[in-house]
């Protein structure tokens, strides 16, 4: 198995794989310890399926001809799921690959779920299974094992033979537009950073008082701030409960902190406990509550969602693809509560299911089973 650790044998690779017509990337990374996930090793795959693996963490090793490689809008980049590898390459590179395949989004109109796994696809579509006892290695760790070393490298030795049966499924029936969409998501930046004032959204707390809310999202964005500038865990500088708790009970001084209960400040560095001190003052004289208050929509009927959710599984059954790729939870609730702007109701998914849907909502079709088989008049 070939690691590359030196500047020449990244450089003699990219130049190499220059005039493919697509390559296949996947990456190795560790963020358990890191805010920023920290890149480990690099994967690169030919459309021939050889792959070779880059160690990032090899001293002085100059990775532009990579990294120029990835940005190179002539050639394909072929990836499996790929949101967190973006992320890193957006962390270091500030843009994502361009173009790109999906190979989990092309499954979903292939018959393979809503989420195929790597390892599922490799074992359908190239009929050999995976040996997964490397895959919870530590791979900060060096030196890495040939084991270790050939079961990263699978990672993309496979994605050629699996990108090409997909590709020619999808044009034999005319699904290759099917995607867009979804390789689309992957250009949306905000995938792979959050803004400090928005970092309280990934919290699941909810408060009817205003002024608590806004004193919960200035205290989770100084904690955002403090896992940025250290390069640390959210949870490593304090837990979500504890930002819940201080907007509930907020304190007025130091000495407040002691009196709480449930609160263990033993791992709180007290100069935190100034910023967030800073952070609740802020959070009580803010006036801008606009983004903080829940929209007032009515909830749909469950009886109509869970109608138009037979019919989206009918229609997904009927085409052999995912059902998650015509439409999610929120399009449906969308459709049921009568809204017509809706991605479900547009372009392909028109036409397999949105058109029905809105004729259900409009009373123009019923809905009967007959010899084990639903069926839409």
């Amino acid at each position: 198995m070939t690691l590359l650790t030196k500047s020449h044998e990244v450089e003699n690779l990219c130049n190499m794989l220059q005039n493919e017509a697509f390559i296949c990337i996947d990456t190795e990374f560790i963020r358990e310890k890191y805010y920023y996930p920290k890149l480990c090793l690099i994967q690169i795959g030919d459309s021939k399926g050889n792959g070779w693996a880059i160690d990032p963490l090899s001293k002085k090793i100059n990775l532009d001809p990579l990294y120029n490689l990835l940005i190179n809008e002539k050639i394909l980049k072929v990836l499996h799921s790929p949101r967190q590898d973006f992320e890193i390459i957006f962390n270091i590179l500030k843009k994502i690959p361009k173009p790109i395949f999906d190979t989990q989004s092309a499954a979903m109109t292939c018959g393979y779920g809503d989420s195929a796994s790597y390892e599922l696809l490799v074992n359908k579509i190239v009929n050999v299974k995976i040996d997964k006892s490397a895959r919870f290695t530590n791979w900060e760790n060096r030196p890495l094992n040939e084991k270790q070393i050939k079961y990263a490298i699978s990672d993309v030795t496979h994605l050629s033979k699996i990108y090409l049966f997909l590709k020619d499924h999808m044009e034999k029936n005319n699904r290759t537009k099917w995607i867009q969409e979804e390789l689309e998501k992957f250009n949306n930046l905000s995938l792979y950073q959050t803004e400090s004032h928005n970092a309280w959204k990934r919290i699941k707390f909810y408060s009817p008082d205003i002024k608590t809310m806004s004193i919960f999202r200035e205290i989770a964005a100084i904690r955002e701030e403090i896992a940025k500038n250290n390069d640390l865990p959210r949870n490593k500088i304090f837990r979500d409960d504890i930002i819940i708790k201080l907007a509930k009970n907020p304190p007025n001084n130091i000495k407040d902190f002691e009196n709480m209960r449930g609160i263990n400040l033993k791992n709180i560095d007290n100069s935190y406990l100034k910023l967030i001190l800073e952070s609740i003052k802020i959070g009580k004289n803010n006036q801008n509550f606009e983004c903080l208050k829940r929209k007032n929509t009515n909830p749909p009927s469950k009886a109509i969602t869970d109608i138009l959710k037979i019919i989206l599984l009918s229609s997904a059954e009927k085409h052999n693809i995912s059902p998650l790729l015509i439409a999610n939870k929120e399009d449906i609730n969308q459709i049921a509560l009568g809204f017509k702007n809706v991605k479900a109701l547009k372009g392909w998914r028109y036409e397999i299911f949105g058109s029905i849907a809105l004729k259900l909502m409009q009373g123009e079709i019923s809905i009967k089973i007959k010899n084990g088989t639903i069926i839409i008049d």
